[in-house]
């Protein structure tokens, strides 16, 4: 079980794959599970995916105090050079684009170019209200009742229309333990006043904002002025998909595989 250090914190990882690197951030609550067989299918198509479980996720060491999107951040950039990397690729779902945003505008002569899905750089008055719902549902829904309630954020129209048991199989098994519950409660007071604008201007890379359509958690306004913002940023919508863009929309991987590849 590969662990990078950072003084007593332990950072839990692992690498798929054989070449160039790419680094995947979860979103809300998440860790390397969220991206069940995504680095294998990142691996096939020619790169090295690194997953890891943030600080609050087990075996990672738990988090310390209240969520900060600076020091997500640098624990990404300890896992990078535990991992050996000199330049990275970053793929960020949902708040794992803001951590992304953040970590490459600590260290933007690392990054190659970067993916942003569901993902926006600023949290305007309305997101911060479904945040604040994220962090009532975290914080005093029974765990069995948690994905009931948070499943029509998560897939959009076409998704629970023509995939519905699936839907059924995700909810009956996502049952967050208490340490990720803790985790999300932190990370949605922290999302409820993101704001990385000034950052995301300074971004001298390629970085490519794919919304989905029928996302009603991040909607595609908030994603196309993000993209706006970036000075090489590249807007993507994917008319079918809600804020799960990859487990909803085969074909957005492909959009992804071919602008990491562009690159190479």
């Amino acid at each position: 079980m590969p662990l990078a250090q950072d003084g007593p914190k332990s950072l839990h990882y692992a690498l798929e794959g054989d070449g160039p690197p790419v680094v995947l951030l979860p979103g809300l609550g998440g860790g390397m599970r969220l991206f069940g067989t995504l680095p294998r299918r990142f691996a096939r198509s020619g790169f090295a995916a690194l997953t890891y479980d943030p600080a609050g996720i087990p075996p990672s060491s738990p988090l310390d105090g209240p969520f900060d999107f600076d020091q997500a951040a640098r624990d990404v950039w300890t896992l990078i050079d535990a991992a050996g990397f000199d330049s990275v690729r970053l793929v960020g779902t949902s708040l794992g684009g803001k951590v992304a945003l953040t970590a490459a505008a600590q260290r933007p002569d690392r990054v190659e170019r970067m993916v942003l899905l569901a993902s926006s750089c600023h949290t305007s008055p309305r997101a911060a209200r479904v945040y604040r719902f994220f962090e009532a549902v975290a914080e005093h829904l029974p765990a069995e009742r948690f994905a009931d309630a948070v499943a029509p954020f998560l897939f959009g129209k076409t998704f629970h229309t023509e995939r519905n048991k699936v839907v059924d199989d995700i909810v009956r098994a996502t049952r967050p333990p208490a340490e990720t519950r803790t985790l999300m409660v932190a990370q949605a007071r922290a999302l409820a006043r993101f704001d990385a604008r000034e950052a995301a201007g300074s971004l001298a890379l390629d970085v490519l904002c794919i919304a989905g359509a029928e996302d009603t958690l991040t909607l595609v306004d908030e994603v196309r002025s993000t993209a706006d913002l970036l000075p090489r940023g590249r807007y993507v919508e994917r008319p079918t998909a809600g804020h799960s863009i990859l487990l909803e929309d085969a074909g957005a991987f492909d959009v992804v595989i071919g602008f990491l590849a562009e690159s190479r």
